[in-house]
Parts: C-alpha cells; sequence; structure tokens
C-alpha cells in the first residue's frame, strides 16, 4: 500500500472518528478526558506506535474503542481497557497490541479513547506511523470536544499535472457523520454540500454528498468535479445542512503521485452554524465560550438592564490575550444608544484596573490586552464590563441595553454577576 493511499484511508476514519464535530486544529492545550486519534493503521506496510501520557497523582484507565473505515473488514469494537500509572507514560508498539480482537490483513480505522479514574484526570496521546524503513508521519490524538457541525475549509489544496522538472499533484478530501457515543433516538443522518475555490474566492465546482450516521465519503481526487486543468492553491468548503447539528468531520489530503508522500489537513472551523449569539457571516468556530463577533442582551437569568435608581451592573468576561477587544453598548434594536440614555461603561481587571472606556463612554476599541508578561501571571483570565449610570438627569427611567463585542481569539458572553448594585465609581 502506498502511502498517498494509506493516508487518503486512515482519513476517511479520521472523518469519523471525532464524536463531537469539526476540529479546529491541533493545539497545545492537549489533556483532555476523551481523545481521539484521527487515524489508526496496522497494515503489511505500516505499523504505528502509541503514547499515552498521564500526568496526574492517580491510575487512569483508558478505554479504547476502534471504529473501522469503509472497505476494511473489520467491524466497530470496544478493545480491552489498560491502566496508564499515575505520573507515567504507557507505550504500545502497535494498534494490535491495543486492540488484539483486530481483524487478520491490512486494517486502519480511527481509535477513540476515554479515561476515567477516582477523579476526572485529563491525559496526552500521541503517535507515529512507519513502514519498515522507518519513513513516516505523526498522528495526534485530539480532544473530542473539538469537532461541531460549522462550516469549515481546507486551504492550499491542488491538482497539478508532472512536468519535466515536478511531480503531479492531486487532492483527496474526505467527510464523515461522526458516531454518537451516547445517542438519544437515532443518530441523525445529513447532506453535505461542498464548494472548490481559486484563492481569489471564485467558484470552481461544487456538489453533495449524503452521510448516514457514523459513515464517511472519500471525495478521490476532489477536482475530479472541477473543469480540466491545473489549480494551485485552491480551497474547499464544507456545509452541513442538517437540521440536528451532528459531528461532522471534513479533512483532505494532498499526494505527490511520483515520490509518493502526502501530507493531511483538518478543516478549520470558519462559521459558527448553531450560535444564538454569533453574528451572521463572521468567522469563529462553534463554541459559545469563544465568539469572535457577537451580540448579548440577556444572560441565563436576567436581561441586560439598569433599572431606575439604581447605579451599576458588573458583567463577567474571559478573552484570553495577547489579543485585541472592542466593545460597544447598543440598545435592544442593536443601534447605537444616544448620550441621553444614562448608560456610561469600562472594562476592568479583576484588581480594578481600568483598561478602557470611563465617564460617558459607550463604546471603546480595538485595544490590546498585552503580553503574556503584562496580566495575570500569563493567565488567560477574566476581565469586568462595568455598566453604570452616567449622573444625567434621566437617572429613574430604566434602559435595556445590547452588549456587542469583537475579539481575534475569542470570548464568554459577558453573564451578568452584579445586578443593579449601588456605588458610583466614575
Amino acid at each position: 500500500m502506498t502511502l498517498p493511499k494509506l493516508l487518503g484511508l486512515l482519513a476517511v476514519t479520521l472523518a469519523a472518528a471525532l464524536a463531537s464535530g469539526q476540529c479546529r486544529s491541533q493545539t497545545t492545550d492537549g489533556y483532555h478526558a476523551i481523545q481521539v486519534f484521527p487515524v489508526v493503521v496496522d497494515t503489511a506496510a505500516f505499523t504505528q506506535r502509541f503514547h499515552f501520557r498521564n500526568p496526574n497523582a492517580v491510575p487512569v484507565t483508558i478505554k479504547p474503542r476502534y471504529f473501522p473505515a469503509n472497505g476494511t473488514t473489520s467491524i466497530a469494537f470496544t478493545c480491552p481497557d489498560f491502566v496508564v500509572p499515575a505520573g507515567a507514560v504507557a507505550t504500545f508498539t502497535s494498534l494490535r497490541t491495543i486492540c488484539p480482537s483486530l481483524a487478520a490483513g491490512s486494517q486502519f480505522g480511527f481509535l477513540h479513547t476515554s479515561g476515567t479514574a477516582s477523579k476526572i484526570a485529563p491525559y496526552a496521546a500521541f503517535s507515529r506511523v512507519a513502514n519498515p524503513q522507518g519513513n513516516g508521519f505523526s498522528v495526534e490524538a485530539f480532544p473530542a470536544n473539538t469537532f461541531t457541525s460549522a462550516t469549515v475549509v481546507v486551504n492550499g489544496i491542488r491538482r497539478m499535472a508532472a512536468t519535466g522538472s515536478s511531480p503531479a499533484f492531486q487532492t483527496n478530501c474526505f467527510i464523515g457523520n461522526l458516531n454518537e457515543l451516547a445517542p438519544v433516538g437515532s443518530p441523525p443522518s445529513t447532506n453535505i454540500h461542498y464548494s472548490l475555490y481559486t484563492s481569489a474566492g471564485a467558484l470552481i465546482a461544487a456538489a453533495d454528498a449524503a452521510l448516514a450516521p457514523g459513515k464517511m465519503v472519500r471525495l478521490l481526487d476532489v477536482f475530479a468535479i472541477a473543469p480540466l486543468g491545473n489549480y494551485v492553491d485552491a480551497y474547499i468548503k464544507f456545509e452541513e445542512q442538517g437540521v440536528e447539528e451532528p459531528g461532522i468531520m471534513a479533512f483532505c489530503t494532498v499526494q505527490d503521485n511520483t515520490s509518493l508522500g502526502a501530507d493531511f489537513r483538518i478543516a478549520k472551523q470558519e462559521f459558527s452554524d448553531s450560535s444564538n449569539f454569533a453574528l451572521p457571516g463572521v468567522v469563529g468556530s462553534q463554541d459559545d465560550i469563544a465568539l469572535r463577533d457577537y451580540q448579548n442582551k440577556v444572560d441565563s437569568k436576567r436581561t441586560f438592564r439598569l433599572l431606575a435608581g439604581s447605579v451599576h451592573n458588573y458583567h463577567l468576561f474571559y478573552f484570553r490575550h495577547p489579543d485585541w477587544v472592542q466593545c460597544e453598548l447598543l440598545g435592544v434594536n442593536a443601534l447605537p444608544l444616544p448620550m441621553s440614555n444614562r448608560l456610561e461603561m469600562r472594562l476592568e481587571d479583576p484588581a480594578g484596573n481600568v483598561l478602557a472606556g470611563g465617564n460617558n463612554i459607550l463604546s471603546f476599541g480595538p485595544i490590546y490586552l498585552g503580553d503574556k508578561t503584562d496580566y495575570a501571571g500569563g493567565l488567560n483570565s477574566r476581565y469586568y464590563l462595568r455598566v453604570e449610570d452616567n449622573e444625567g438627569i434621566d437617572q429613574l427611567t430604566s434602559v435595556t441595553y445590547n452588549i456587542h463585542c469583537q475579539t481575534g481569539s475569542g470570548s464568554t458572553l459577558g453573564d451578568m454577576v452584579v445586578y443593579n448594585a449601588a456605588g458610583d465609581a466614575f
């Protein structure tokens, strides 16, 4: 089996593997209680070595479950539990050592792992796939929570004919309707609309693929739907069109048909598909604790309102620094508030230091939150937006407002932690 073919087939399993949706990208935040290897393999040409790291003071019991790719002889099954000792690493020399019941012959798929202990104990996992000569590639385990049904994109794809000085290149892509580990009712089938674009954003071609639960589709030579010719630095967009928000995975390989080299690229979330707060057409993940551009006028309990005779509200945000942030107060109709509305605001850190805003200010930014060494000992931590009476002539009038914020890396929604309290700070 060639490396490009293996990567292509393995990528299908990546599409089915991750039981929560679309992966944004691998991250240094690698310790989680549910981890998925998007590609696992055991063939005559390639084997895989696994490492599980447990930094906790208690042992972690890991439950692995193997899901085969389409075209293999195996069926999905649960593998024996294994224990990673406290503060140690457990190593397995092959997929077969983790899953002894793996069917004979060439097998490849994805591996879902979940850890249990006397307390929640996150772990990290890593593997390397290699041929008998030691040539291969790394496969990290991905946290299952990073996968959603957001609209996603893979860029830098291409199709090129061979020339006297360069090999031929081909792009294969894969999409999957991920299995549900704790299904409620029947897992949903869905349709994926995929579109090819030039690097300038011009549509090349588009098509659809139906996905049954726990299944995946390989789009072999994805440019087969396009007019003949070379395509360089193009991108492909995948849009899930169902109503139940199943976990959808998309992935592409770009392979060199001469030397048989290849890579694979997980699609990145570009647009949320189900947020109640993100504005339409705004880039960002499908994650209401990491919104990039959003409006909010209510938390889980209360409408954002300064009552007659009250002085201030406090809204709690978690920002990620270094980053840019800007916020404004709007009316409930999302229009700017006039200065006569009796509101003003400022952004504070936990120590009460004022970062932006002040007297009669209804908007600020973009402001730079600072480098890692500048704030909270390097932590991505909490900030407070204080909304206050501006000491105008209209203090006996209640006013309802909407908070609109934009960030580069995302933030929470600004839940209200102090509601209509006394005390005038500015």
